[in-house]
């Protein structure tokens, strides 16, 4: 982009850079004290990383569309382009299933009334994205976390109805069933299966389970994860998507096509080993990237103790270093960029939604498009201040200090 006297001129090689060289503009004009006026400059620039992701955890509290096309508004001003939508968890589900109603008409269900996006909604927000250069990339939780599919559908889950069961073969005719309507719902080429957090408990004493592992060699809790997880990602790949998935599948011997999303930030070497086998990664350490976390000392935010060193705090993020300084060129070829998290267990509102992402948003974009280096902490927030108060003209809570987190202060 170069502005001299009374011209703007942007050159790209495609459209996407087009797009993103409008928004370096507008983002001058409003860095600009209220000025309309834009500086004789010529920038020149192209992003770090490819994927610039936030995911919003729809399971947990739902959001409509109508909050996503704020989000997804402010992620293409900021120049970032994917939007992982966490659709279904223990506490609902939330993408309609035309062949499997109950879904929706049980598993979605907030205080008696059904909450999810509708296949016309999701064919709106995936509409609005995509004019802005932003895919957005469904998250269907499986084998574990999947209670309320589970409320819909026992016959295809464990007992305790926290777990698909891996031992029944009409489990994978349910899931080829529901995968078969996210993809042709979702065009992005990638579709995730999340596959974490699968507990010891979760197959125990279930006699088809042990059936099946005497039938298939298999000895462990990691085993029955591995068979399962083939399973699905025949599937996806089927279907003609990219199979995504949480680090604990790197244990789970996952097939080196998964993409893997690290976000477990006491096991860099299940980073490493990630790397080494040959899988694409999408960083996300919880310490740096998860967004439910507090923003700064006695604010409100997730109680898990997976946060250390201090607040989640804007600082905390410029001064962290996506790719570990020892990836070898080979390594980090693999990192595909970056992805922080909005998970929803303690968000129910969407004023409370904004003030957990607005502006640490803006932080996210800064790390996930400039080049590598040390980042002026100082320089940042004196950027930082115009885009805060533009935000807050249009109606969103974005945090400006610690003094905006008394509203939420519940105790």
């Amino acid at each position: 982009m170069r502005a001299a006297g009374r011209d703007v001129l942007i050159e790209a090689s495609d459209p996407r850079g087009l797009f993103y060289g409008a928004q370096t503009l507008r983002q001058l004009i409003t860095s600009a004290s209220g000025s309309r006026s834009v500086p004789n400059v010529e920038i020149t620039d192209s992003p770090r990383f490819r994927w610039r992701g936030l995911l919003i955890d729809l399971g947990r509290h739902f959001f409509g569309k109508q909050v996503l096309f704020k989000v997804i508004d402010e992620m293409a001003a900021y120049k970032l382009n994917v939007l992982k939508l966490h659709l279904t968890d223990y506490e609902g589900w939330r993408v309609e299933i035309p062949a499997y109603p109950k879904l929706t008409q049980v598993g979605s269900l907030v205080d008696g009334k059904p909450q999810y996006l509708s296949t016309a909604d999701v064919h709106e927000v995936v509409q609005y994205a995509a004019e802005r250069h932003i895919i957005v990339v469904p998250e269907i939780e499986m084998p574990g976390h999947a209670g309320a599919a589970a409320r819909s559908y026992p016959e295809y889950f464990n007992p305790g109805g926290s777990a698909f069961n891996p031992a029944n073969p009409k489990t994978y005719d349910f899931i080829r069933g529901v995968l078969t309507e996210v993809a042709r719902l979702f065009p992005a080429p990638y579709l995730d299966f999340a596959g974490d957090e699968v507990g010891e408990e979760m197959w125990k004493g279930m006699a088809d389970v042990d059936r099946l592992k005497a039938e298939q060699g298999l000895k462990t809790n990691q085993d029955i994860q591995a068979y399962f997880g083939r399973k699905v990602v025949g599937i996806i790949k089927s279907l003609g998507k990219r199979p995504m998935a949480w680090d604990e599948q790197v244990e789970a011997q996952a097939p080196n096509s998964v993409i893997i999303q690290w976000w477990r930030r006491d096991r860099p070497d299940v980073l490493t080993t990630a790397a080494n086998e040959g899988h694409d990664l999408v960083i996300s350490p919880a310490d740096e990237l998860y967004f439910d976390y507090h923003q700064g000392e006695g604010e409100p935010g997730a109680p898990w103790e997976g946060n250390k060193g201090g607040p989640q705090s804007i600082a905390k993020m410029l001064a962290w270093e996506p790719v570990p300084d020892s990836f070898t060129p080979g390594q980090s070829a693999h990192v595909l960029g970056i992805e922080a998290c909005v998970w929803t267990e303690f968000i129910a509102t969407e004023r409370y939604l904004q003030f957990m992402t607005f502006p640490r948003l803006l932080a996210l974009a800064e790390v996930a498009w400039r080049p590598k280096g040390q980042r002026d902490e100082m320089e940042f927030s004196k950027r930082l201040e115009p885009h805060i108060e533009a935000l807050r003209a249009k109606g969103i809570n974005a945090r400006r200090g610690e003094w905006d987190a008394y509203e939420f202060i519940t105790n």
